[in-house]
């Protein structure tokens, strides 16, 4: 099987529809060089391109699919939509927007699968990946097969394919939940990004379960103001239809434009520790090791531990409630599902010290990239730990550089030592963008390092501690890769941690 080619995993030759469905799913306008030809899958990459395929011309930021539809047809597309006409040997179908028109294809192609299975979204700025792994958890606790797609793979049918985006394409992602519906998946929980609902990648698919974690500035590279990015977040829950649940922060002032995009018939179930949440955490007590709290549903409260270091794990872990509530899972198992839930690759996750160095420097890896995710878990650390709190970050390239020097106040605020290093500088210069993070600093009481190798960075960090101190290495998680501008490289900051670790007990790390 060529995954790119057949994300379902039907082989060529399988599951075939006519052209003429498809152009009558779509209403081209205008239909160039007309003949009924079989499809044998859809693609948009021209590099993916197979025999028999409908190839659609989308245009982009950066390219025009128009300009490669040519090489799709060398490559045995049978027919291609369009937004203009196209001088081409095969049928040409000219639509107003190619993306949608993917999109609808796409449903029509894998026979509408979110009808056979219950879709649940999470979309927010911080927390989407953490709240879709435990509304997951809380579903298999309840003993229904659910599948995964987010940042970190997408899993499903025993299959688990690291992923590419956030929120797959139109075609890998209605491929993926036909998937599901054949293996007898009866939900599938997905993050869903801005980017995705601005692209429409997500258009069709029915979510019985939409739920808002919060909204804090990240991505104005691509968006330009909050507002854009708001109302792109908002198109998640506009779409959703009479008899689903829509899931949102009582606590986040945000939610209030999730809610006015709320079409009549929707029910919205608010989450948070205001006394207003219909699910909410009393009585909290935050430890090192997790947070014990009242967890408070519609027929009372449950005593619990959560495993999860920190209040924005508390939020997370009630949106999970929430949106698992809404699907008809029990109070009891959703309470005892949270309780056996562990971190998240990459969230907040505990780099485990080698025998003999006795926890002296607790060493945590989060994914936190934007200013509100890390001054969350810098407070949440500096209130925990017993000593310092030491924090190595950068910030990527050819992103948001608005955030940059918020970036910076934010560790500010909360460590003894920050450790200026690169993240994925991809094609700027990593000295640059430290440079314009080292701005945050100005004035802050705060002893600041800036070493651009991020491995020695972290090597650094490690061994200047000293016991009782803890260490938060901030921004690339469960990411094993580097971007560089002409190279992409192996890296973990998990596992650059625990040979610094190893190597501090060793005693070859400078103290």
């Amino acid at each position: 099987m060529t995954e790119l080619a057949y994300p379902s995993g039907l082989p060529s030759g399988h599951g075939y529809v006519r052209l003429r469905e498809i152009r009558d799913c779509l209403q081209p306008r205008e239909v160039l060089r007309w003949r009924d030809l079989a499809v044998d899958g859809l693609c948009f990459d021209s590099k993916e391109a197979r025999a028999g395929n409908l190839f659609f011309a989308i245009r982009g930021a950066k390219n025009d699919g128009s300009l490669y539809a040519q090489q799709a047809v060398a490559k045995g597309a049978v027919a291609v939509v369009a937004e203009e006409p196209l001088a081409l040997p095969v049928p040409v179908l000219v639509v107003p927007s190619a993306r949608q028109a993917l999109a609808d294809a796409a449903r029509y192609y894998y026979r509408d699968p979110s009808r056979a299975v219950s879709v649940v979204g999470v979309t927010g700025t911080n927390g989407k990946t953490t709240t879709a792994h435990l509304i997951r958890a809380c579903l298999q606790a309840d003993r229904r097969q659910c599948g995964l797609l987010g940042t970190i793979a997408y899993e499903f049918g025993g299959r688990r394919i690291p992923a590419s985006n956030t929120t797959p394409d139109p075609v890998r992602l209605q491929g993926y939940l036909r998937e599901m519906a054949d293996r007898y998946a009866s939900a599938c929980v997905m993050e869903v990004s801005s980017h995705s609902l601005d692209q429409e990648r997500v258009r069709g698919v029915r979510f019985a379960t939409a739920v808002f974690t919060n909204l804090t500035q990240d991505h104005l590279d691509y968006h330009g103001t909050m507002a854009a990015y708001g109302a792109a977040k908002a198109r998640l829950f506009e779409g959703l239809a009479p008899g689903s649940t829509a899931v949102l922060n009582r606590d986040d002032p945000a939610s209030a434009l999730m809610a006015e995009a709320v079409p009549a018939g929707v029910r919205i179930v608010w989450f948070g520790l205001s006394p207003e949440a219909d699910i909410r955490a009393e009585n909290l007590q935050l430890g090192p090791d997790g947070t014990r709290f009242t967890l408070v549903m519609q027929n009372g409260g449950v005593e619990m531990f959560l495993r999860l270091v920190g209040l924005h794990n508390v939020h997370n872990a009630l949106a999970a409630a929430a949106a698992a509530l809404s699907l008809g899972a029990s109070e009891l198992t959703v309470a005892s599902a949270l309780e056996d839930a562990r971190a998240v690759p990459g969230r907040l996750e505990l780099v485990e010290a080698p025998v003999g160095l006795g926890g002296k420097v607790r060493t945590f890896v989060d994914y936190a990239h934007t200013p509100d995710a890390l001054d969350k878990v810098c407070a949440t650390l500096a209130e925990l730990a017993e000593g310092k709190l030491h924090v190595v970050f950068g910030c990527g390239g050819d992103r948001d550089r608005g955030k940059r020097a918020p970036m910076a106040v934010a560790v500010a605020r909360h460590a003894a030592c920050a450790y200026l290093t690169s993240d994925n500088p991809r094609s700027e210069d990593p000295e640059a963008i430290l440079d314009e993070v080292e701005k945050g600093f100005a004035g802050a009481a705060v002893e600041v390092r800036r070493i651009v190798d991020r491995s020695e960075a972290i090597r650094a960090a490690i061994g200047r501690a000293a016991a009782g101190d803890t260490v938060l290495i901030a921004g690339k998680g469960h990411e094993t890769y580097q971007v560089f501008k002409d190279s992409v490289v192996p890296f973990d900051d998990r596992l650059e941690a625990a040979r610094a670790l190893a190597a501090r007990e060793a005693g070859w790390l400078p103290r």
